[in-house]
C-alpha cells in the first residue's frame, strides 16, 4: 500500500519549496510585512484544523449511520 507513495516525495518537496519562494517574493518583492505574512499562516492554520475538524465529523456520522 505504500510501495507507490515513495515516487511523489519529490514532487511534494518541488511544491514545498515553490511555496516558500511564493511566499520569500511577497515578502520582500511585493512589501508584505512579516506580520500580516505571519497573520495569514495562523488564519490559514486555523482554517486548516477546521477543515480537519468537520472531516473527521463527517467521517464518524458515517461510520455511525453505517453500524
Amino acid at each position: 500500500m505504500f510501495r507507490g507513495l515513495g515516487r511523489y516525495r519529490r514532487l511534494a518537496g518541488t511544491c514545498f519549496l515553490a511555496s516558500g519562494c511564493f511566499v520569500a517574493l511577497a515578502i520582500f518583492g511585493w512589501g508584505l510585512s512579516l506580520r500580516e505574512a505571519g497573520s495569514y499562516l495562523l488564519i490559514s492554520g486555523f482554517l486548516l484544523v477546521a477543515l480537519l475538524l468537520v472531516a473527521a465529523g463527517a467521517g464518524w456520522i458515517l461510520h455511525k449511520l453505517r453500524n
